[in-house]
């Protein structure tokens, strides 16, 4: 009875709330369809949106009228022009142009040093004189010289070159004199915390209590708005160049055209300079001005005398900064593992040396590094071919140069206490991730006891900076002059070889040609049916009529017994001009377009000699049996040949090249100049044991 009368009390409560509900949605319900209509009706009275009842990409036809004049505006309209490169199209710029002021007196020294010291730091250093009797230089400059004589022109000459060439291509300009020693990372280094939105005409003001003007000696920079307005105002410039200071004249020029003083700084960077003394000696005063702050802070150092001076300040200042980096890696790793400390696993589990890469893991077998086992004097198992080889040129410095290490690690660690005696095992390899890794085993005696203790040491030569080396640019549209030079015995596969030729170069349409040299013996036939090539040459005529263009092989002869090598190419070398590509070749060669590409891609005029490595056949009888046939192309698998890293037959280079490298040794091997010429020599023997199918 109690929990109904509860119930009904809290019902009572709650009605009021159920009906009011219910009250409301009754009347949105009926409200609703009134608002609707007057909605609409309101708005269809106030706004009539237009109706679209075709497709606005429904294809239209077009009159005679309306299509000569869609046709007369799109041959007036030009496409855009863009620019080569990205950059150019976002307006990147390299950071630093420097512009050096020379002259004829000068050049094959100051010049040269400058250059020698500078051009390696900077992108851009160019060179600027008064006269086109340019000097012979041992060392190439970027040098630009103007024709007109005038000394006190040649800065409004050089500012007037670099705004026709580089005024939008840097950010900064640096200009001075070449008895200027910069030191051109420290600059480049300022340049960069250096804001471009500023106009800055930054330097060493002259001596003069009210000076607006920098020298020109100690250098100046300038910026790239900066060098916009001088550009803009040069013939200003040049009619008001009446000083013969050419500090005067250019500080002229910038407060004219920037209206800007010359400034030794900017937002508390300083911008140094030091001025040496006219009889400056760097052996003796080194001493004195090493210990001024300013002297080892500044960026530039006027005059230098002589080359020597600038080679000994600059070898000067690379020990200093080389000293500052060790300085700051040897930091960096304790930071590491001072951080390290609270990293999971603590100091144990972090790689040795601090600061480069741990050890790959190879994720199978293959993959695993091997070391090469060393001693003092020998290096064994260091390939596959050979068990012991003595340590000669670089590896003999390198084993010599990781003792001397090592001698002085211990000497550091254990003092007097233990002496090196001897180096135990040596085991060394090179990670392409790390560099080379060494593990020494050393036997050192206790000096007290002259009892041998032996130590493990652990060393890493780790890989610096990576840099891409330059090389020339090469393309796949060079003709290749295929050299084939046909004996006897060879005459068997020459059918093959021109199946493959002919499928190669003629129904391809490669661009390569064939010099086939035909070797008689002194007493063969060169002509009739009595020919021992008559039937290859009928082979070759009949190709020459089914192709359009010809079959483009040539052949010369040879009556010699067993020439050599260097008689077939002289006499070769002299029909081809020197820019022509040879590819010597064997009659046992599988000819294919990816290994002729190969030959133009890794063969480079006065650079560099490609020698392809071939896979060489077994002795078909044993690889295929008896029954078997041999097949056509030979297939690329261990079970039927391997690759043969002692073999040269095979050859792709410039004739230009084979000349040059041919006269260095033409008073012991001299060159033939007429093929009636050629000598009897010996001829090497050829390994019965393997066919020279060779495919790349």
């Amino acid at each position: 009875m109690t929990k109904l009368l509860v119930s009904a009390i809290c019902f009572r409560q709650v009605t009021p709330v159920f009906l009011g509900l219910c009250v409301g949605i009754a009347i949105s319900i009926v409200v609703t369809e009134f608002l609707k209509d007057s909605c609409l009706e309101g708005f269809s009275q106030s706004v009539q949106l237009p109706v679209n009842t075709t497709d606005e990409f429904e294809p239209q036809q077009l009159n005679a009228e309306e299509r000569a004049k869609r046709d007369s505006s799109s041959e007036d309209r030009k496409p855009p022009l863009r620019p080569r490169f990205v950059r150019d199209e976002l307006g990147i710029r390299d950071k630093l142009f420097v512009g050096i002021l020379t002259s004829q007196e000068t050049a094959e020294t100051m010049a040269v040093a400058i250059n020698l010291t500078l051009s390696h730091h900077l992108q851009k250093v160019v060179f600027f004189m008064e006269s086109q009797n340019q000097p012979k230089l041992a060392k190439p400059l970027t040098m630009v010289a103007f024709s007109d004589d005038r000394v006190l022109l040649k800065p409004f000459h050089m500012f007037r070159y670099i705004g026709d060439h580089y005024l939008t291509s840097y950010d900064w300009f640096f200009f001075a004199e070449d008895t200027t020693y910069i030191r051109g990372e420290r600059l480049l280094e300022y340049v960069n915390h250096l804001s471009i939105s500023k106009d800055l005409y930054l330097g060493n003001a002259v001596e003069d209590a009210h000076a607006l003007y920098c020298k020109l000696g100690s250098g100046f920079l300038v910026g790239q708005a900066v060098m916009a307005k001088i550009v803009n105002e040069l013939d200003w410039c040049t009619k008001n160049a009446f000083s013969t200071d050419a500090d005067d004249n250019i500080g002229r020029c910038v407060l004219h055209s920037a209206d800007l003083p010359c400034s030794d700084g900017v937002d508390g960077i300083p911008f140094y300079t030091f001025q040496l003394r006219n009889n400056f000696n760097f052996d003796v005063d080194i001493k004195v001005e090493e210990k001024r702050l300013e002297f080892k802070n500044s960026l530039t150092f006027h005059t230098v005398h002589t080359p020597e001076t600038a080679y000994k300040l600059h070898k000067y200042f690379s020990r200093l900064d080389l000293e500052q980096t060790y300085r700051q890696i040897s930091d960096l790793q304790q930071r590491i593992l001072n951080i390290s400390a609270s990293a999971p696993g603590g100091q144990a589990n972090f790689p040795w040396p601090v600061g480069v890469r741990e050890p790959s893991k190879p994720k199978t077998r293959f993959d695993v590094i091997r070391y090469d086992y060393f001693t003092e004097t020998h290096v064994y198992l260091e390939t596959d071919n050979n068990n012991i080889a003595e340590l000669q040129g670089v590896h003999k410095q390198d084993v010599d140069d990781v003792l001397s290490v090592t001698k002085q690690k211990l000497r550091e660690k254990y003092g007097d206490k233990l002496e090196y005696r001897r180096l135990v095992n040596g085991y060394r390899r090179f990670d392409p991730t790390r560099g080379m890794e060494y593990i020494l085993d050393v036997a050192l005696r206790e000096k007290n006891t002259e009892y041998e203790i032996h130590k493990r040491v652990h060393l890493m030569r780790p890989l610096s900076k990576v840099e891409i080396v330059p090389m020339p640019y090469v393309t796949e549209n060079t003709r290749v002059s295929i050299i084939l030079p046909l004996r006897y015995e060879d005459r068997a596969r020459m059918p093959t070889f021109l199946k493959f030729y002919e499928k190669t170069v003629l129904t391809a349409g490669d661009n390569s040609v064939l010099m086939t040299v035909f070797v008689y013996d002194p007493g063969d036939p060169t002509t009739g049916t009595a020919d021992p090539y008559v039937d290859i040459k009928a082979q070759i005529a009949a190709m020459e009529k089914m192709y359009k263009d010809g079959a483009r092989i040539a052949w010369i002869s040879i009556k010699a017994r067993n020439p050599t090598e260097f008689s077939i190419l002289d006499v070769v070398s002299k029909k081809f001009t020197p820019e022509a590509l040879f590819l010597r070749v064997t009659a046992m060669v599988e000819l294919n377009p990816e290994f002729l590409n190969r030959c133009r891609m890794n063969s480079i005029f006065r650079w560099q000699v490609f020698f392809p490595m071939g896979f060489f056949e077994f002795i078909p009888n044993i690889v295929y049996g008896p029954t078997s046939p041999i097949p056509e192309i030979l297939d690329i698998n261990k079970n039927y040949g391997h690759y043969d890293r002692h073999s040269f037959e095979h050859a792709a280079f410039y004739n230009g090249d084979y000349i040059e490298s041919r006269k260095l040794i033409a008073a012991d091997v001299p060159v033939i100049t007429d093929a009636k010429k050629v000598g009897r020599t010996r001829r090497r023997s050829r390994r019965d044991s393997l066919i020279a199918r060779a495919s790349d």
